[in-house]
């Protein structure tokens, strides 16, 4: 099993997910803890591979600006059918863990 964080997106002009900034949690040199991997800017296309691999588990990263550090988010899930599948986090009425209220890399790169 191999498991990821989102940890932002990139929008189209319309405000569309086009891409995703994916990191991937590995062992660390020692073997007893793990390590972050820097963001990788996946398609959306790649990002839907990645999470609907059943092997994989992917979660939102959620800046915490009051703590100033990453704090691990909801579960991702592919949702839709066919041509129009999609990423989704659990339904849970909290727009912090929504995948569009994740930092927007448009405005930065």
């Amino acid at each position: 099993m191999t498991e990821y964080r989102i940890s932002g997106i990139w929008t189209d002009l319309k405000g569309v997910i086009t891409h995703y900034a994916v990191h991937e949690i590995k062992k660390n040199q020692s073997g007893s803890g793990y390590v972050i991997t820097k963001a990788v800017k996946k398609t959306k296309t790649e990002a839907i591979a990645i999470v609907g691999n059943t092997t994989n588990k992917v979660w939102t990263l959620i800046w915490n600006y009051s703590d100033r550090k990453w704090t691990l988010g909801e579960e991702v899930y592919v949702a839709g059918e066919g041509n129009s599948k999609y990423l989704k986090t659990k339904p849970d009425s909290s727009v912090r863990d929504n995948l569009l209220h994740l930092i927007d890399y448009r405005y930065i790169y």
